[in-house]
């Protein structure tokens, strides 16, 4: 058995699936929110049968490896090492003599596993890191767990023993660990010096970049590596690959601004916690979050700058449709209020009010005296409701905003129903619109979907016009050729591998629509007529072919090709007639 197949065979769909989604149990299958578009009615079906989960809506998804490089975006490598790792499977090594290069991701990958260990050795020799870890109140368990080291006050001590490991210059600058001042400039320096340093994971948890915290009086106070083929900073939160199994079971995240904020959450024991580590919140950031949680309280620093930031990740958030809480603390930020009372931080985070009351609260509380000051204050409130997926919530809030104004909630509403006419964008009334695609099947595939569903009436196979391409000519094929006895069973089909994912998808399309429940007539009934409207689709097609290569052989002059061509238009018309 390859691997690929092992794994399925150890990995079911369900069970990957399940990270992502709450499932529902229906019939034989299950369904669930469609991870890859806003849902707002499962639509993400589920088939453990057939190994499958896929929406027809926004027509995506797949077997567990599709599904897993699409929801984590990764290439199928990654998604073989990874589900690999899940299911217990040991993937063959590739040897020194075979000629095949590792790949460029693995060897920065190494790198930057030779670079952590090195920053780790180096925080057990060093005082001064040591001493600001502890009035930080950092403590040794936690140091361990989290892998913490610190980059020495050098220009190369980093570069240069990664040199002696075997690393080349150009995997140390991809890796983000050295900078080159000038192209012409061989010489590499340490991107990270006098630094508390902190890993960087990416979902999976691999190991893909590193933030440092000065320990010196640099201008920058934080640095982060640059980013490169594993590192994209806003596609990544510090600590997802802890949090998200919590954020799965609570259906909630904590989102706080910095490494020490996050530390001081975990210690405390709040594991749903991410934190955006030195970049702003950004699509790429409310996508990851979504995929794993329904609400995100908010516990960013306290100050005017953080209020902001807050204000900007209200709007991202709620226009994916989660639910937005804010946390209000007394100190300036998590990691101050952790060492000033835990269980009261412990108790803030597990009670946070609604983002939209805690800004109305706020404004309640403040002066509005002045028409600037009010109509400054108004425009900020309307762009936030704005922000806002359901008309319901939106109509909530506008009574409660009209009496924090002293005005009407009519006059509200029509601000902002100009300010949406102003941005000429259509009033959001639902919280997503389906995708609008094409149908995600051909007549020809529905056509030999019926009968993968009734085998028994394969005689009437002779009633559909041989498709020429694609899946559908290796399915005809494969159905054409089995026994007369044999089940029309993908797994036992002689079918391409290349075209066994979408036989399956299509399968369960049409299970799902209820193709498999008719009585005998009214299947060999709808055979037929899906039959001949496949064939009608196939006869206008190869119209449309002969056409356009008839008019091009009579513009080139080329007679004897133009009468061939002639004459096959001619029998495609005849069976166009006979098709009806």
């Amino acid at each position: 058995m390859d691997a690929v197949s092992d794994i399925k065979a150890r990995l079911s769909i369900e069970q990957v699936v399940a990270q992502y989604c709450q499932l529902q149990k229906k019939g034989r299958n299950f369904v669930a929110l469609c991870p890859f578009h806003k849902d707002t009615h499962p639509s993400f079906l589920v088939s453990p049968d057939k190994g499958i989960a896929y929406c027809f809506a926004c027509q995506t998804g797949g077997d567990i490896f599709s599904v897993y490089q699409k929801i984590e975006g990764v290439d199928f490598r990654t998604a073989l090492k990874d589900l690999a790792d899940k299911a217990g499977v040991t993937l063959p090594e590739y040897s020194a003599s075979t000629a095949i290069k590792k790949d460029e991701k693995d060897r920065i990958r190494e790198c930057l596993h030779a670079a952590l260990q090195f920053y780790r050795e180096q925080l057990t020799t060093s005082t001064l890191a040591q001493d600001y870890l502890q009035k930080r109140g950092v403590p040794a368990s936690q140091i361990e767990e989290f892998e913490l080291g610190y980059a020495p006050d050098s220009f190369a001590a980093t570069y240069e023993h990664l040199l002696k490991r075997g690393f080349s210059r150009k995997e140390i600058l991809a890796a983000g660990l050295g900078i080159q001042r000038e192209l012409q400039d061989e010489r590499i320096y340490d991107r990270f010096r006098n630094r508390l340093m902190f890993p960087i994971h990416d979902a999976q948890g691999g190991l893909i970049a590193f933030g440092g915290r000065t320990l010196g009086d640099d201008d920058a106070k934080y640095v982060n590596s640059s980013e490169g083929i594993l590192y994209h900073k806003s596609n990544v939160l510090y600590g997802l690959h802890r949090a998200k199994e919590a954020m799965r079971d609570g259906k909630r995240a904590v989102l706080v601004e910095g490494y020490f904020d996050l530390l001081a959450c975990h210690r405390i024991g709040v594991p749903h916690v991410v934190a955006t580590s030195g970049t702003a919140l950004t699509q790429q950031h409310v996508k990851l979050l979504r995929r794993y949680c329904e609400s995100v309280c908010l516990c960013l620093d306290q100050d005017v700058a953080g209020q902001d930031a807050a204000e900007r990740a209200f709007v991202l958030l709620s226009k994916e449709a989660l639910h937005v809480e804010a946390a209000v603390l007394p100190t300036k930020d998590p990691a101050d209020a952790v060492q000033a009372d835990p269980a009261m931080l412990k108790r803030i985070l597990g009670n946070g009010t609604p983002y939209l009351d805690l800004v109305l609260e706020r404004l309640r509380g403040s002066s509005l005296s002045s028409a600037a000051l009010k109509r400054q204050a108004i425009e900020r409130v309307l762009l936030l409701l704005q922000a806002l997926p359901l008309a319901v919530e939106r109509e909530e809030y506008l009574g409660k905003a009209s009496a924090v104004f002293g005005t009407s909630e009519g006059a509200l509403k029509e601000d902002l129903y100009q300010l949406h006419s102003r941005e000429r964008r259509p009033f959001p009334d639902r919280v997503a619109e389906e995708p609008s695609k094409h149908e995600a099947f051909s007549k020809v595939e529905i056509a030999l979907a019926l009968f993968l569903l009734y085998p028994h009436l394969r005689s009437l196979l002779i009633e559909l016009i041989p498709p020429e391409e694609g899946m559908a000519a290796a399915l005809y094929a494969a159905i054409k050729s089995a026994s007369d006895s044999a089940p029309l069973m993908i797994d036992l089909l002689n079918l391409p591998l290349e075209h066994r994912e979408r036989a399956s998808i299509l399968h369960l399309y049409a299970e799902d629509h209820g193709f498999a429940d008719w009585s005998e007539s009214l299947a060999i009934r709808e055979i037929r007529r899906n039959c001949g409207s496949a064939n009608r689709e196939q006869l206008r097609r190869k119209q449309q072919e002969i056409t356009g290569k008839l008019l091009a052989a009579r513009v080139e002059g080329r007679k004897d090709e133009e009468a061939i061509l002639a004459i096959q238009y001619q029998e495609v018309l005849k069976l166009g007639k006979m098709a009806g």
